[in-house]
């Protein structure tokens, strides 16, 4: 006795985002008849939807299109580029110039294809979908850190509340950092661990990583929130880059500690051994030894720094100006009307004088320090008290 086949092997899941209901409609009735319950179709009208039927069951394609209100699809598909990499991505639009078609295959699109004007020529997109989905991905996502940043993978991995392993390596360093819904909880660095593990492969500036499956780590030795780390290792960063005499003793201390940075030099060969200076006795040349700091040790060392900051407001927009993630904000529209004035001014500043691309304004007052950074695909304001100081 046989049976039907489609009823034996797991059906292919299709997630079609659009703003125009009837389409979305007609989608569902032509290409379930056409796959023969083979496909299981969901439809969503615009990117908060499609984020939301991604996360409820990861469906094997994605179907965007590119003329759609707050985020577009093109801005959609470079979020998704980013929180989902390993995610296939197929752009469909009656808007099909070379210009979009360059930038959606640039940014990572599967296909780019053509909204058929006759019902009869969508036989040949439902063609193309179907082999796309039964192609296998590998499993995980490689990528160069110089065109992608640990920071933005970070970012969109616990945006959009994902359990992954970030896998990081050069040719001398490899750790691994480990994200459960959306929150760092662990990094491993050689033998580093908790957040010197976590700044240490930060503050990398090339190599390669690997999106992985979480699985549980032996011990979670992070806490807090992903914003605060992110941004305490951006200031890190900053203070690392300064002069030794300018740096903060939190900043002096993790900066001396991973080995890729500064690594303990090697014993002398025994017939380059120096001479004692006249009156002093001789001595056996040992190796230093790098002190072993813990994540708990390092948190004290901060909170006895009292020039330690303190970040008391953060907001996250995309490109398109939609919030994405707020905390601590007393008025989200005092802040992206700020936002989009200095968007507006850095754009007269670069029309009056080569001045090249704006990166971030910085205010500072007596007791906090704000910094709002404006990128095509994104736009952050981040404040932080100083000595105690509260923001207003």
């Amino acid at each position: 006795m046989t049976g039907d086949n489609t009823t034996s092997t797991r059906r292919k899941r299709f997630l079609f985002v659009d703003d125009e209901p009837a389409f979305l409609d007609a989608i569902r009735e032509l290409f379930s008849e056409l796959s023969r319950g083979a496909w299981e179709i969901v439809t969503a009208e615009n990117h908060a939807q499609g984020l939301a039927e991604i996360q409820r069951q990861r469906p094997d394609v994605v179907v965007l299109d590119i003329g759609m209100p707050v985020l577009d699809g093109i801005q959609f598909l470079r979020l998704l580029a980013r929180a989902h990499p390993d995610l296939q991505v197929v752009m469909l639009t009656g808007n099909a110039t070379a210009e979009n078609r360059e930038t959606c295959l640039e940014n990572g699109a599967a296909l780019f294809l053509q909204k058929p004007v006759a019902q009869g020529d969508y036989a040949q997109i439902f063609a193309a979908l179907d082999a796309l989905a039964g192609a296998q991905p590998q499993e995980g996502f490689k990528g160069v850190m110089q065109r992608v940043g640990l920071h933005e993978v970070l970012q969109f991995e616990c945006l959009g509340r994902r359990s992954s392993i970030l896998e990081i390596f050069t040719g001398k360093v490899r750790g691994r950092i480990y994200i459960c819904d959306g929150t760092i909880v662990h990094a491993v660095c050689g033998n580093l661990q908790g957040e010197v593990a976590l700044y240490s492969l930060l503050a990398l500036r090339g190599g390669e990583f690997n999106l992985l499956q979480f699985t549980e780590p032996a011990q979670r030795t992070i806490e807090g929130s992903w914003e605060m780390l992110l941004m305490e290792s951006a200031r890190l960063s900053d203070e690392a880059a300064q002069p030794a005499e300018r740096r903060s003793p939190a900043a002096a201390a993790t900066s001396a500690v991973p080995e890729h940075l500064f690594p303990i030099p090697s014993a002398p060969p025994p017939d380059e051994k120096t001479p004692p200076a006249p009156g002093e006795p001789e001595t056996t040349w040992q190796p230093a030894s790098r002190p072993t700091i813990s994540a708990p040790t390092l948190s004290a060392s901060y909170a006895s720094d009292a020039s330690h900051p303190r970040i008391t407001e953060v907001l996250l927009c995309s490109g398109a100006g939609e919030v994405l993630y707020d905390w601590e904000c007393r008025s989200i529209e005092r802040r992206m009307n700020l936002l989009r004035q200095i968007e507006e001014q850095a754009g007269q500043l670069s029309n009056l004088a080569p001045v090249g691309r704006f990166d971030r304004l910085e205010i500072y007052t007596a007791e906090d320090r704000l910094v709002c950074q404006i990128h095509p695909q994104r736009r952050l304001l981040v404040r932080r008290a100083v000595n105690g100081g509260a923001s207003s």
